[in-house]
């Protein structure tokens, strides 16, 4: 019993880990946090057992912690395999993608949760989350203090990654040495070129020149070229990648330089001219080979990122993961946990459904449909959960009925769906 591994449950007590759980989800899930007397009352009212609010309290210390991480754990370890093996995913074992979410917390906890400070908090929390676009599985999902940097992580996590995955990140994790170690695994990735990497392309004799954006742009222009491909080297050790090139319309060019300009000068920087000379393009990197995936798959395939920024939007607006009020720092990152926990398990039952339901109409549900519809009959699965899963397959099959119907995932005008992403085009 993962209660007692953890040291929460050393003996027997009138406050059950059975009650401890059910009072946690309770309180996750509603956006605003109960307060400690209102949980020692609902405790009294359902259980009919007598506590106070400091006994709640003390409930929440880092044994409680640990039950918690152990309940994370095993909700991972035992996820289903759903994959989608259809067009360019076949190339691939993992497709894993991978972002953080930062929010602020209470001041009280700096010295545990110190925040980047500045026009922000000095307390914040940062969640790294890494699943597979291909099975729906969650590969990482861990809590940091909001100091802790994308590129820390990326260095800390390299290990992880297998043969024959494909990683997908963002610029904060573009590590030059991360690169090579993928590489050497024999894996492959797509990233944002970043703007401070010397690119370098070899010239008609054979010598390493750097690439010359300026002139890059003024060439594009003029043939009238909206994108092309170049094989380039990058950083100190020339790295060896396909750079694809995108050369942006005026006005997306004019909005971002506006955005950069802004936020450099609110914390008194200049706008580097590396940046303002690699602007004019969207540039993407990696190592697929060219026979593989063609250069506008790769810029389509990149694009898929956008379904973890999605994922981010419904934990904080539906899940108000990032409510909380002042309080100790055990009992908020128990409260935290257990949204996560929740959330996993939401997850999960829709990555299955969105398998089930792909290998029959070959149509996709929509994530942002279906995970509200989850989190809204969240309550009720929370007392199947506490009961012994009694009740737990007449909720899957409700559950799974109402996710036949009114959950496609729809296309926005102008915009490129996750459909299209899938089925782009592959050699």
């Amino acid at each position: 019993m993962k209660a007692v591994e953890s040291g929460f449950c050393k003996r027997k007590s009138k406050y059950s880990p059975v009650m401890f759980l059910d009072s946690l989800m309770e309180d996750a899930s509603w956006h605003q946090t109960k307060s400690l007397n209102q949980l020692a009352i609902n405790t009294g009212k359902k259980y009919h057992v007598s506590m106070s609010k400091q006994g709640i309290d003390w409930r929440h210390n880092p044994r409680a912690v640990r039950f918690l991480d152990m309940l994370i754990g095993e909700a991972i370890g035992r996820q289903l395999n759903a994959g989608l093996d259809v067009g360019w995913f076949d190339s691939f074992s993992r497709v894993l993608i991978k972002d953080s979410s930062e929010f602020e917390v209470s001041e009280n906890l700096a010295s545990e949760l110190p925040g980047i400070g500045g026009n922000s908090s000095q307390a914040g929390v940062s969640i790294q989350y890494e699943f597979d676009l291909k099975s729906g599985s969650v590969n990482d999902l861990s809590i940091n203090a909001a100091t802790r940097s994308d590129r820390a992580d990326a260095k800390h996590t390299i290990q992880s990654v297998m043969k024959d995955d494909l990683i997908i990140r963002d610029l904060g994790y573009s590590i030059i040495h991360c690169f090579k170690e993928i590489m050497n695994k024999s894996a492959f990735f797509i990233s944002r070129l970043d703007t401070n990497a010397g690119t370098y392309e070899k010239n008609e004799t054979g010598t390493m020149v750097q690439l010359d954006f300026g002139k890059l742009e003024k060439s594009m222009k003029e043939q009238g070229i909206k994108g092309m491909e170049k094989q380039v080297y990058i950083g100190k050790t020339l790295l060896p990648v396909r750079l694809i090139i995108e050369l942006m319309p005026e006005e997306v060019v004019s909005r971002r330089r506006r955005k950069t300009n802004r936020a450099n000068r609110s914390m008194g920087r200049k706008t580097s001219d590396r940046f303002k000379e690699r602007s004019s393009f969207n540039l993407f990197i990696t190592n697929i080979e060219a026979t593989k995936l063609t250069a506008e798959a790769i810029a389509d395939i990149y694009r898929s990122r956008w379904q973890i920024e999605l994922c981010f939007k419904l934990w904080k607006g539906t899940f108000g993961i990032d409510k909380m009020n002042p309080m100790k720092i055990e009992r908020l990152m128990c409260l935290l946990k257990m949204r996560l926990l929740m959330i996993l398990i939401n997850w999960e039952i829709f990555a299955y459904k969105r398998h089930e339901v792909f290998q029959k109409t070959h149509q996709l549900l929509s994530m942002i449909k279906s995970m509200k519809t989850l989190q809204e009959n969240t309550i009720a699965l929370k007392e199947i959960l506490i009961n012994q899963c009694k009740g737990l397959a007449r909720w899957i099959r409700k559950i799974s009925e109402m996710l036949d119907s009114h959950h496609w995932l729809e296309k926005k005008k102008n915009k490129l769906g996750l459909a299209e992403i899938l089925s782009t085009n592959v050699l």
